[in-house]
């Protein structure tokens, strides 16, 4: 004989009303967890910006190139940890003190320290990153070199500073986007700052880099674009939890095989973008010219 089925236990009112009573007292502290972890961040990263300010100032003056590579590297690393990121390394990072010009897609001010946590270099920032309160100075200190967006005059001045850095033997990193996006797309990728390579016959390293959440999907938590300020910025990636950013280091080129500095361009462009889509095939493929217009970012492809 079969024995009969029992019907599923019906939950009473009470038990469902239990439930929500219990959800409505863990949301308030959820968000107190989330405060705290954010102000213990910002403690120590306060405590950490103020320790390498020191460090410029005091050992800077005194030390070798590379040296000072050796304190970049250790410093960013750090940093990277007290944000809470995982960095994971795909293809070969290229070594500090080589004639080599770093071209990578820009997502976030978070792009600069991850990249120096594996490979030190001197950047291309704007000029407004000189007059941030405290991050300028340690811009100023680590060898930044700032431009002038606009101005063709300063590109023209940088270039030959460029030059200078690569004819040293040193690394230089620039974002050929001239600005962020929320990486999901590629801005079209600028020249100008190319043409020092081909010059000095220096070595490009093309990267392509991104962030994931803890799932694995692209997220966008770390992304500093259009009209958010470096504040808002930061108070996200301070309340953010296992985030990765992937560095893919594809394959190194040099410039001296260019006919000029927009084929190169063109060439690295293509690299970068074909391993974005590679990895996002569901992502728009973003190929306005900067003429045209940029188009709009499209947040419903990230998390």
């Amino acid at each position: 004989m079969y024995e009969p089925i029992k019907p599923p236990p019906s939950h009473s009112p009470r038990d469902s009303s239990t439930k929500k009573k219990h959800a409505f007292i863990a949301r308030p502290w959820t968000k107190i967890a989330n405060g705290i972890r954010r102000c213990e961040r910002m403690f120590r990263i306060a405590v950490h910006v103020s320790t390498g300010l020191g460090i410029v100032c005091v050992l800077f003056p005194r030390c070798k190139h590379t040296k000072r590579n050796t304190h970049i590297h250790r410093w960013s690393r750090q940093l990277t940890r007290m944000l809470g990121l995982q960095i994971k390394i795909c293809g070969v990072p290229p070594q500090s003190d080589i004639r080599t010009l770093i071209l990578a897609n820009h997502i976030s001010w978070v792009d600069i320290f991850a990249l120096n946590a594996v490979s030190t270099a001197r950047f291309v920032a704007k000029s407004e990153v000189a007059s941030w309160p405290l991050i300028g100075q340690l811009c100023k200190g680590t060898g930044t070199l700032f431009i002038e967006r606009g101005n063709k005059r300063d590109t023209v001045r940088l270039n030959k500073e460029i030059i200078a850095g690569l004819e040293a033997g040193q690394s230089i990193a620039v974002f050929p986007e001239g600005t962020t996006s929320d990486g999901s797309s590629l801005h079209p990728f600028r020249s100008a700052l190319l043409q020092p390579a081909i010059e000095c016959g220096a070595t490009i390293q093309p990267i392509y880099l991104r962030y994931l959440d803890a799932s694995g999907n692209p997220s966008r938590v770390t992304a500093y674009f259009d009209d958010i300020t470096f504040g808002t910025s930061m108070w996200q990636v301070l309340g953010a939890k296992g985030i990765t950013v992937e560095l893919h280091y594809l394959p190194a080129l040099s410039a001296a095989d260019s006919e000029n500095r927009h084929s190169l361009s063109k060439k690295i462009e293509d690299q970068i973008r074909a391993k974005h889509l590679a990895l996002n095939p569901t992502m728009p493929d973003n190929r306005t010219t900067p003429e045209l217009g940029i188009p709009r970012h499209h947040p419903s492809t990230l998390q």
